[in-house]
């Protein structure tokens, strides 16, 4: 059954990928229609949500900064300092040998964690399955969320971009629909490696907004095919020249989150004073090729710090990463 899983996801992403980006969001709500008759044991009121206002803007403007922050910002700097990491941007992004913070500071211009160091993380699983956060997610999706990937990095002060794919402007591809919480470790300000987006870009009509204000002497970029060729230094450098005044850098103080659609134009800006650490939770409608049980299987439930019940949400909402009922992993 594994393999035919498998096989499944990689055809849904070969047919994804197929498909310019903007033509993503008809086919995933058929999906979410499909949904709401078989998961309606699944989806819980949440009594009083201060979070629900979000959703206008979140679907306007591709990103929102949610109004809480973490508490145990201190525990969690302390629990990553002392783990290894791993070159890049995530742990398979290079060779995967694990390597002391230390020396990557002095060797690598990012470094990044395993999904089982994010996982075990004091109090980290709980923030991103705040019930508030979960709603306005199902809110944003159409259906209930899937928790499928998560990752911890760190950008360190350099001269310029190394990571392309990081570090220049460009779109994510994960599934038909997906939405990413940014949590940051450190103090972010605009020189200490803020995520950067460009709101509205994450649509075909809002990329024809945006465009309808460039001045006619830069060169021409096209609505439409910006969800096709979305990727490297050359593409990253025209997105800095049409929509400089409309980029936003998320800044924040350690312990603050942002959610955003990265179907939008991103990057990490790189640091220029002050090293950046970040975690990143992305939710979607499934599985897909950059889920973490990839990396892994399923964590046991008891090797997690969480407060999680085991109810039938928390089991589909955390099924890739977290096994509720065998003690092996």
């Amino acid at each position: 059954m594994t393999v035919y899983t498998d096989l499944t996801a990689r055809a849904l992403t070969v047919l994804r990928r197929g498909l310019p980006k903007h033509q993503w969001d008809e086919l995933a709500q058929k999906i979410v229609q499909d949904r709401h008759t078989i998961e309606g044991h699944l989806r819980e009121e949440v009594p009083s949500n201060e979070f629900a206002g979000l959703l206008p803007h979140l679907r306007k403007r591709s990103h929102v900064q949610i109004p809480i922050t973490l508490s145990n910002v201190e525990e969690l700097h302390r629990y990553f300092e002392d783990q290894p990491v791993h070159r890049g941007a995530n742990a398979l992004s290079f060779d995967g040998r694990p390597k002391s913070l230390a020396a990557a500071r002095s060797d690598f211009p990012m470094a990044a964690y395993s999904a089982e160091t994010v996982i075990r993380a004091p109090g980290l699983i709980d923030a991103m399955n705040d019930p508030r956060l979960l709603h306005l997610i199902e809110q944003y999706l159409g259906c209930v969320p899937t928790l499928y990937s998560v990752n911890a990095w760190w950008s360190f002060v350099a001269p310029r971009p190394e990571m392309t794919n990081v570090q220049f402007f460009h779109r994510d591809t994960d599934d038909w629909r997906f939405v990413t919480l940014f949590i940051y470790l450190t103090d972010v300000g605009h020189d200490g490696g803020p995520h950067e987006v460009i709101p509205g870009s994450h649509s075909l009509d809002g990329m024809k907004r945006l465009l309808k204000g460039i001045p006619f002497w830069r060169p021409k970029m096209d609505a439409a095919h910006s969800f096709v060729d979305d990727m490297g230094e050359d593409f990253s450098l025209a997105c800095e020249q049409h929509f400089k005044t409309e980029a936003v850098q998320l800044t924040g103080p350690a312990g603050s989150m942002h959610l955003v659609n990265t179907v939008a134009l991103h990057r990490g800006v790189v640091p220029t004073r002050t090293d950046r650490l970040v975690v990143w939770a992305r939710y979607g409608l499934g599985p897909n090729t950059n889920s973490a049980d990839l990396e892994r299987g399923p964590l046991s439930v008891r090797f997690v710090p969480t407060q999680l019940q085991g109810t039938a949400r928390d089991r589909y909402v955390n099924r890739l990463l977290i096994e509720f009922d065998r003690g092996a992993f």
